[in-house]
């Protein structure tokens, strides 16, 4: 979320992990060798369309997702999180009802699931259910607004 964090994480994942890293910010480009591109937050609608599988970060080991798991669900990603939903408890309970969310405990259980999901059907299958969950009530939130307009004289 911080872009001031980018550069810091770049060097110590390049340094102590030996990961190679491109950084957006830096108007670096992914080139076939980069393991890691680091992007700014703004473009997030971007990258769940063009990724297949969404980690939702900080539901593993940190204090709960970043990010609005509903946003990923939207917009075509398969989603996995860990079991620390922080403010999207509600949100992930439903998304995992519906089996639209996969949850994992640890980070062998999180190359699983990213393994499991490498399989097109498969992932399309949870994208598919996700998805469903993030537009359930859109067709009444569509028609509140119009009527809330038709009240106030605007429609």
């Amino acid at each position: 979320e911080d872009a001031a964090r980018a550069p810091v994480l770049a060097q110590r994942m390049e340094a102590e992990e030996g990961w190679q890293v491109a950084q957006r910010s830096a108007d670096e480009e992914p080139e076939p060798e980069t393991e890691v591109f680091i992007t700014d937050a703004t473009e997030m609608g971007l990258w769940y369309r063009l990724a297949p599988i969404c980690f939702l970060g900080g539901s593993l080991a940190g204090t709960g997702c970043i990010r609005h798991p509903l946003e990923a669900a939207a917009l075509g990603a398969s989603l996995i999180h860990g079991p620390r939903p922080g403010a999207w408890g509600a949100a992930l309970g439903r998304l995992g009802a519906a089996r639209g969310a996969r949850s994992v405990a640890s980070v062998p259980d999180l190359a699983e699931a990213v393994a499991e999901l490498l399989a097109p059907d498969r992932a399309a299958q949870l994208a598919r259910a996700a998805w469903i969950v993030s537009s359930e009530g859109s067709e009444a939130t569509a028609q509140a607004m119009v009527l809330m307009r038709q009240l106030l004289g605007e429609g």
